[in-house]
């Protein structure tokens, strides 16, 4: 009886480690969160930590996925899962009283909340917190209209080491963008001078240099549309041939828009065809689409 008792409190000793540990197997430093964080916290030297907190795919454990201050894999407190479960944001100065933190709902680009943002300031006593508390607000709105699932926090920067994200196609992504605000994901496929793989070259969601798919391939090769409402059916995609300007087909272009049952999809389409239009004007070849920007 004693062994197997002892047995069974090593198996269950095994089981909670490899809980503990699958995490932090899942969690990656160089991931799309952490370029998120790395670029937010170079304008904004006031910040002195900020951690993403989500659940990664294939777990069920609200973890640390992306920060600062390393601690990858560590599992949520009580505050981040409180923040998460009631969408409501969390104020407080630490015991030292020398920092603020503002522990915000992490929310993706349809406004899901999908975790924690921890956004922690220097501090001193008569500092405005609620100044600070906005600002976290602030950060946390323009991080979502970036980050399309808990998932997509964890992708590898870049998905493809060979590509980077300062490119005219990304500047032309994030100018069309701020042209077009209903437009929640806008990606660039084409292929780069002597390359012989189609791939996003410009996206608000990374995954720079991801190889096409099946259906982004039928696009380019047969001048075909996708149309697809996604699986939460909140978001409808139209996929389109991308052309120059010189009336060349270079790649495809999706476009997403947010959906609610019943809306006008040919409407999405029409809208995303002249979005299309638009950007093909301002692209002269594939070449151009891969020249470093800035």
């Amino acid at each position: 009886m004693r062994a197997t008792l002892i047995m069974t409190a090593m198996l269950t000793a095994l089981a909670v480690q490899a809980r503990a540990e699958e995490p932090a197997a899942t969690v990656k430093p160089n991931s799309y969160g952490h370029r998120l964080i790395a670029t937010e916290l170079a304008g904004h030297p006031e910040i002195v930590v900020m951690a993403m907190h989500a659940v990664p795919p294939g777990t069920k454990t609200n973890v640390i996925v992306a920060s600062n201050i390393g601690r990858l894999g560590k599992a949520a407190d009580a505050d981040d899962l409180g923040v998460t479960s009631s969408g409501q944001a969390k104020l407080s100065v630490n015991a030292a009283g020398d920092h603020f933190e503002a522990l915000e709902p992490l929310k993706d680009l349809d406004g899901q909340v999908i975790g924690a943002l921890g956004v922690v300031f220097h501090y001193k006593p008569g500092d405005d917190k609620q100044a600070r508390a906005k600002q976290a607000e602030a950060i946390r709105d323009r991080l979502s209209h970036k980050i399309s699932h808990a998932g997509n926090l964890l992708d590898p920067w870049p998905y493809n080491p060979k590509f980077t994200g300062r490119t005219y196609a990304q500047a032309l992504v994030e100018q069309t963008m701020a042209r077009h605000p209903e437009v929640r994901i806008l990606a660039i496929h084409a292929t780069p001078p002597g390359g012989k793989t189609n791939v996003i070259l410009g996206s608000n969601i990374g995954r720079i240099g991801k190889a096409a798919d099946e259906d982004d391939l039928r696009v380019i090769e047969k001048g075909a549309t996708n149309r697809e409402v996604n699986d939460t059916g909140r978001r409808f995609e139209a996929e389109l041939p991308l052309n120059d300007a010189k009336g060349r087909r270079i790649g495809a272009l999706g476009v997403v828009f947010g959906y609610h049952d019943g809306e006008d999809k040919e409407a999405l389409v029409r809208r995303a065809e002249q979005i299309r239009d638009e950007m093909a004007a301002k692209i002269a070849s594939p070449a151009a689409l891969a020249k470093r920007a800035g």
